[in-house]
C-alpha cells in the first residue's frame, strides 16, 4: 500500500499487528483513505458489508493506534436513543423511595438517578463519571477501557479521544438512525432532565458505525455519513494468514485453504446463504495446521463444512 495515513497513527506497512484485546488488523488502501476522510470531517464512518469481514475489529484498531478510549454499543430492536445519551433509572429510583418511606431521609435529587449511555461517555467523560456511576451500572452493552496501544517509533498518542462503535444499526427500529443525527453532528445532546452535555472543543470524537445491510437506511442518516463498504475482495486471505499463523503455516497452505474460501463464499452467495468471514478462514486454517493436513486431504470436507460452510446438512428428515 502506498496510501500514507494523514490524520491517525497507521503504521508505514499499513498493518495494525493486535494486543491482548484483539487480532492484528491490515489496512487496505480504501480503508486508509475513508478512515482519513471520516477524521477530516468530523463525520460518522459508516461501515458494510458481510459479518466476518473486518468492521468491528476496525474500530478497536483505529482506538489502539491512537490511544483513545474505546466505546461500543451494539443495537437491537428494543433500543432508544435515551440508551446512548442519558435515561432515568427508574429501578433505582423506586427502591431508594422505599427506603426513604421507612427511614425518614430525604429522597436524592433526580440528577442523581441519570444513567450516562455511551455518547455521553464520549463527549463528555467527565460530568459522566461525577455522577458516580460505575460502567457496571450503566449498560452491559457498554464497554469503555483506555487502550495500552504498541508504541510505534516517531508516534504520539493523543488521549483526548475515543471511538465510539454502534454496532449493527440496521437491527435498530426504522426511526433511530434519524434520531442519532442530532447529536451525531453537534457532538452534544440535552438530557431529560434538560441539561445539555457538550462535548469540549478538544474533544475528538470518531463514530464508527456498522451495518450488515440486513434493512435500508434513511436517506438523511446516509448523507451524515462516510461509507466505507468492505466486500469479499477486501479480505485479503494470504496477508491476514501471514500476520496470523506465519510461524506455524506455510504460503502454500494459506493459499490452498483461501481457494477452498472463494469456493464456499460463492456458493453461499448463489444459495442466498450467510457466506464465511475473515474469522472462518482462520479457523480452517488453525484447524489444518493442528491437524497436520492440507485440503486435499481426505477429511477436509468435514473440516470445510465444520469452519467454513457451518449450515445443517439437509438429509431428508424431518
Amino acid at each position: 500500500m502506498t496510501y500514507q495515513a494523514k490524520l491517525y497513527n497507521l503504521p508505514d506497512d499499513g498493518v495494525w499487528p493486535g494486543d491482548e484485546h484483539s487480532s492484528p488488523y491490515i489496512f487496505s488502501e480504501k480503508i486508509s483513505v475513508s478512515v482519513d476522510v471520516a477524521l477530516a470531517t468530523s463525520r460518522p464512518l459508516l461501515i458494510s458489508g458481510p459479518p466476518g469481514c473486518g468492521k468491528t475489529t476496525l474500530a478497536y484498531a483505529i482506538a489502539a493506534m491512537q490511544q483513545w478510549s474505546f466505546l461500543k454499543h451494539t443495537f437491537t430492536s428494543r433500543s432508544r436513543l435515551e440508551d446512548l445519551t442519558a435515561d432515568i433509572d427508574q429501578l433505582k429510583r423506586l427502591h431508594d423511595a422505599h427506603a426513604v418511606s421507612a427511614t425518614g431521609k430525604t429522597l436524592l435529587d433526580e440528577w442523581a438517578y441519570q444513567k450516562p449511555g455511551a455518547f455521553w461517555w464520549a463527549f463528555n467523560p467527565a460530568t459522566a463519571a461525577a455522577l458516580g456511576v460505575s460502567h457496571d451500572q450503566i449498560n452491559p452493552l457498554i464497554k469503555e477501557r483506555r487502550i495500552k496501544a504498541p508504541k510505534y517509533p516517531g508516534i504520539k498518542g493523543k488521549a483526548n479521544g475515543v471511538v465510539v462503535l454502534l454496532d449493527e444499526i440496521d437491527k435498530a427500529e426504522p426511526d433511530l438512525p434519524n434520531d442519532l443525527l442530532e447529536p451525531l453532528d453537534a457532538k452534544s445532546f440535552t438530557t431529560t432532565l434538560g441539561k445539555e452535555i457538550i462535548a469540549p472543543e478538544d474533544r475528538q470524537v470518531l463514530v464508527m458505525i456498522t451495518t450488515n445491510g440486513e434493512r435500508e437506511l434513511p436517506p438523511a442518516f446516509l448523507r451524515r455519513c462516510v461509507s466505507l463498504d468492505l466486500q469479499k475482495e477486501d479480505m485479503n486471505l494470504l496477508s491476514i494468514a501471514q500476520q496470523h499463523c506465519a510461524d506455524q503455516g506455510s504460503d502454500a497452505l494459506f493459499q490452498a485453504v483461501a481457494n477452498k474460501f472463494d469456493h464456499v463464499y460463492l456458493d453461499a452467495e448463489e444459495q442466498d446463504r450467510r457466506p464465511p468471514g475473515t474469522s472462518e478462514y482462520l479457523d480452517a486454517v488453525n484447524t489444518c495446521i493442528r491437524f497436520g493436513i492440507t485440503p486435499e486431504h481426505e477429511i477436509w470436507e468435514r473440516v470445510e463444512k465444520a469452519t467454513l460452510i457451518k449450515e445443517p446438512e439437509n438429509n431428508g428428515s424431518q
